[in-house]
């Protein structure tokens, strides 16, 4: 399952994914993220319901992990932001998901070339990601 949600408005990039070793798509990934130069990351594990390399059990991708499909999760987002239990997207306005300034006009105002550089990014990897047989390799 290939969940990409919240891309643009975060402050960084991160690929998230199942535990174990079907964290492979994750991984995978992240592997080509670094071989292009993209700046991304994944869930350094700060917060207990948001385990390292994962994500949250509320989001789209949930159900299909319950029935034991692997995961990858495309998200903008800013793991540095924790404190007190919680983190926000941006450093500057904190989370903007689900806010009135979850708007193109707003992100575009206050972080020029943003949603065009996360969105093209994910894109790449994804790409790379379709073309490779992840499953098969050694």
């Amino acid at each position: 399952m290939i969940n990409m949600d919240s891309l643009t408005a975060g402050d960084k990039m991160y690929i998230y994914g199942d535990s174990g070793s079907q964290g492979i798509y994750r991984d995978k990934a992240l592997e080509i993220a670094k071989g292009l130069g993209l700046a991304m990351g994944t869930n350094p594990g700060l917060l207990r319901d948001y385990p390292a390399g994962t994500t949250g059990d509320w989001s789209d991708h949930y159900p299909f992990e319950l029935k034991g499909i692997p995961y990858v999760y495309f998200e903008g987002n800013n793991w540095d932001t924790v404190k007190d239990g919680d983190y926000s997207e941006t450093a500057k306005f904190g989370n903007i998901m689900h806010t009135p300034n979850d708007t193109v006009s707003f992100i575009e105002k206050n972080y020029p070339g943003r949603i065009k550089e996360h969105l093209t990014a994910f894109v790449k990897v994804l790409d790379a990601m379709l073309s490779t047989d992840i499953e098969n390799q050694e």
